[in-house]
């Protein structure tokens, strides 16, 4: 008989048909071999949100093959990844395989690849989880529908190739409130007072103060600073109040997660959530060993269950007692408790033979590999370890100050007495003179006296939250019920690929075209994008895997709140009927100039008026982008519009009409004053001739858009070339070129201003959210003024930063001196060094 076996990956497929035997045929999918299409919605919105699957470009050579092996198969075993995303896909074959041939299917699932544990699975075959596709595919259908539908109106506003998605806008709202959070931030002033004591022994210890008057307390500025410590300097004799000595238990931490993996991952060895999935990917797929073969060396990487099978703690067990000794095992296995909602029937992620010593390993690993395979080990064997014990103890220093206050400085040490799992993992560093300091505290005495040795006041500033890293992006994903295992490395992945968010010595910093996707997205549909609502979806769809919920109904509960939302969020902006019609009273009867082509686009007046008021006559309303081109189509004609049409406008459209009718006349009378011939003015065509010697980076796709730098320029050189004006947009792409290129210029000002780019923020270091621009002409002036300082105030030190305002001047320098941009805050501290020193 020949059994088929369908897995996802080549990897996996090998490393399993070693495992079967020749009595197997294993061959690999590919992951999906059915989605819905690219350049459609897909979804049949009227009938039951039933979704259009076409085979995917790659899957065809594949299906070809799967059919062929199908019809010499006498059973066919769906083995894809144990998730729905992989239940899912083994649906997606049975749909597909069920014509061709009339043998049964099996659905098996491998939580780790090893011998026993495939055999075994082999043996539990089962069906296909139907709940979970129909969570699978409620995901899928829903992400859909927010994506190509909200994603136009970013189109609309900002630029092309911007997207929305369900999750990852929220994950980018997180990044761009928090970044919010930190430019809003005011530092607030206080003081820290560390005093170092003796006691009768004569070893000093050191304590912090902790309260005044029995209660905790506030320093708020120098002048209070300077009473306190008067007031403890000449006050009485410092007393013991309390020694308090007790053992503490630190108990192991549970096993990995996917979301815990990867934020070890990051916060240890600054892995990206993707590049941390790629490599577990790859310990759990197989890793040949040489003379035993290929095995999985961890168990299946997409859990969010802390679970472990009791063969892999007895292993464990005897592998602690054997390696460490008796007292590092527990009497009885150590039990977590996994969060709500989490799929109880997977494991942990777990080697999947601890004997296999990440030493015994470093042969055939790559050290990346290595590298992570040890976190997991290590934080596996801990898991089933005992507590570490610290003795602590913890010391309160009274003393009455000169002016009555009673002052409280309270000490505290702790030393490891047993190392328990420490001895094997630990989350961190272990204080060098906490022995030290434990053995002055066990010197002292309740009621004896104290000596007061030094007292250091300390001026501390309060600091805003700190920038997200991918892990504690992670953390807060999952805190907030946000995505779930197999999407985490997705989601982060996708907001930095759509350049909304940089990662920076491993901080996530919002673009600027992130600031503006999440604010757009966020005023205009903020019920979708808001938080709460994204993870109760989440619960809905886990209802769906539950069996809870039918993924039908789920889906017409969230279209029926959706569409009135995206309704609203593309009308929201659309002038009141009564300010439209004058609008179009002013075009109407006009004799419109003939058609015409430019380039390879055709302009048709009156084409486009009819097209407008035909719309506004049968739905009673145009978008506010529509009216735009209706009063710009009319500025045109200004001359042949008559007075009394004109002043029927409401004022603020009857500004907008003579503003651009202003503007049309300028523009007429500068194309006279250059003659007929086409060109572009000489300003410009500098710009581009200081381009002549550049190498444009090769083109980069991100998604479905390629972007090509020398194929953008060329454009732009051509439309300039022909006469025709480059718009706002297309002076600041071409700015954004000048900086990144580093156009040689010997004015870093000059061609942004020579181009009319005022607001290009390369030439203010201005932005929308932090006022109004810079001119480069200041710029320039602060720092011509600031290159004649002689003598420049010593640095100074406050907390762990050092200020020093000569090398930060120097480096603000250099950058505007190669034409990057400057940021609003270093604009702002420039004008301050500016007011220091009298630099006008």
């Amino acid at each position: 008989m020949s059994k088929l076996v369908i897995v996802e990956s080549p990897a996996k497929a090998r490393t399993i048909g070693r495992i079967l035997g020749p009595e197997y045929q294993v061959t690999a999918s590919m992951g999906h071999v059915r989605d819905l299409p690219e350049r459609e919605l897909g979804v049949d919105l009227e009938h039951d949100f039933a979704p259009k699957y076409i085979d995917t470009p790659r899957s065809s050579s594949v299906l070809k093959g799967l059919r062929s092996a199908a019809k010499q198969a006498d059973e066919i075993y769906l083995a894809p990844d144990p998730d729905r995303e992989g239940e899912a896909i083994a649906w997606h074959l049975h749909e597909v395989l069920k014509g061709v041939t009339k043998v049964p299917f099996h659905r098996v699932t491998f939580h780790e690849i090893t011998r026993s544990a495939i055999e075994n699975a082999m043996k539990q075959r089962g069906s296909i989880n139907q709940n979970l596709v129909d969570a699978q595919q409620a995901r899928r259908v829903l992400d859909r529908i927010v994506g190509y539908q909200v994603s136009p109106l970013l189109w609309r506003k900002l630029e092309k190739g911007s997207s929305a998605g369900r999750v990852q806008s929220v994950a980018l709202r997180l990044v761009v409130e928090r970044e919010r959070e930190i430019m809003g931030f005011v530092p607030e002033e206080y003081w820290n007072f560390v005093a170092k004591f003796s006691g009768l022994s004569g070893d000093v210890f050191q304590a912090e103060l902790a309260k005044i008057d029995g209660k905790k307390f506030r320093i708020p500025d120098a002048a209070g600073a300077q009473a306190l410590e008067t007031s403890v300097r000449n006050g009485g004799t410092p007393r013991i109040a309390s020694v308090e000595r007790q053992q503490r238990r630190r108990t192991p931490p549970p096993p990995f997660t996917t979301s815990t993996l990867q934020q070890a991952a990051n916060s240890f060895l600054h892995y990206t959530a993707s590049s941390t999935m790629t490599c577990a990917q790859q310990l759990y797929e197989g890793i040949d060993l040489g003379k035993s073969g290929a095995v999985g060396l961890i168990t299946y990487m997409r859990t969010d269950s802390v679970n472990i099978a009791l063969e892999a703690q007895q292993a464990a067990a005897a592998f602690i007692r054997a390696n460490y000794g008796e007292k590092f095992a527990p009497a009885q296995f150590n039990r977590y408790r996994s969060k709500a909602g989490a799929q109880e029937a997977h494991e942990a992620i777990r080697p999947t033979d601890v004997n296999r010593t990440p030493d015994s390993l470093a042969a055939v690993l790559t050290p990346v590999q290595l590298k992570l395979y040890t976190l997991i080990w290590k934080r596996f064997v801990a898991s089933q370890m005992t507590p570490a014990l610290y003795d602590q103890t913890g010391v309160d220093v009274e003393i009455k100050g000169a002016d009555s206050r009673d002052f409280t400085f309270h000490a505290v040490a702790s030393v490891l007495v047993f190392p328990g799992y420490a001895k094997v993992y630990r989350e961190a560093e272990t204080d060098e003179n906490a022995a030290a300091a434990a053995q002055a505290l066990g010197k002292l005495h309740e009621g004896e006296n104290a000596r007061l040795q030094e007292l250091v006041k300390e001026q501390k500033f309060t600091e805003p939250p700190p920038r997200y890293t991918e892990a504690t992006l992670v953390k807060a994903l999952e805190e907030n019920g946000i995505g779930r295992p197999s999407t985490y490395a997705t989601i982060l992945r996708t907001i930095q690929d759509r350049d909304y968010v940089k990662r920076q010595q491993n901080k996530l910093f919002p673009t600027e075209l992130g600031f503006q996707v999440n604010d757009f997205l966020t005023g205009k549909l903020p019920k979708l994008f808001d938080v709460g609502f994204t993870a109760d979806m989440e619960e809905e769809l886990d209802h769906v895997e539950e069996g809870k919920l039918s993924w039908v109904n789920m889906m017409r509960e969230f279209y029926g709140k959706f569409a009135p939302w995206l309704k609203e969020a593309k009308e929201g902006d659309a002038p009141p009927p009564e300010l439209v019609k004058p609008v179009l009273a002013l075009a109407d009867g006009l004799e419109f100039a003939p058609a015409r082509k430019v380039g390879r686009r055709s302009y048709d007046d009156a084409k486009f008026f009819r097209s407008i008021r035909d719309k506004f006559a049968k739905d009673g309303k145009i978008s506010a982008k529509q009216m735009a081109g209706l009063i710009a189509l009319a500025a045109r004609y200004a001359e042949k519009i008559s007075a009394d049409r004109i002043n029927a406008l409401d004022p603020e459209t009857k500004q907008a009409f003579e503003d651009a009718a202003a503007a049309r006349k300028a523009d007429a009378v500068q194309t006279e004053a250059a003659g007929d011939a086409p060109g572009m003015p000489p300003e410009l065509s500098a710009v581009f001739e200081a381009f002549k010697d550049v190498e444009f980076e090769a083109p980069v796709t991100r998604g479905r858009i390629t972007y090509d730098d020398r194929k953008f320029w060329n454009s732009l050189r051509t439309q300039a070339e022909s006469g025709r004006k480059l718009s706002d947009k297309q002076l600041a792409a071409l700015g954004r070129m000048v900086k990144k290129y580093r156009v040689p210029c010997s004015d870093p000002g000059a061609l942004p201003a020579a181009m009319g780019m005022a607001a290009v923020p390369a030439s203010a270091g201005g932005t929308a959210a932090s006022g109004p621009a810079i001119p480069v002409e200041e710029l320039s002036a602060w720092i011509a003024g600031l290159k004649q300082v002689k003598e420049w105030a010593a640095p100074s030190g406050k907390g762990r930063f050092t200020f020093d305002d000569k090398k930060f001047f120097q480096s603000l320098a250099k950058q505007f001196g190669e034409g990057k941009t400057l940021s609003p805050k270093q604009v702002a501290a420039l004008k301050k060094l500016a007011d220091k020193y009298g630099v006008k």
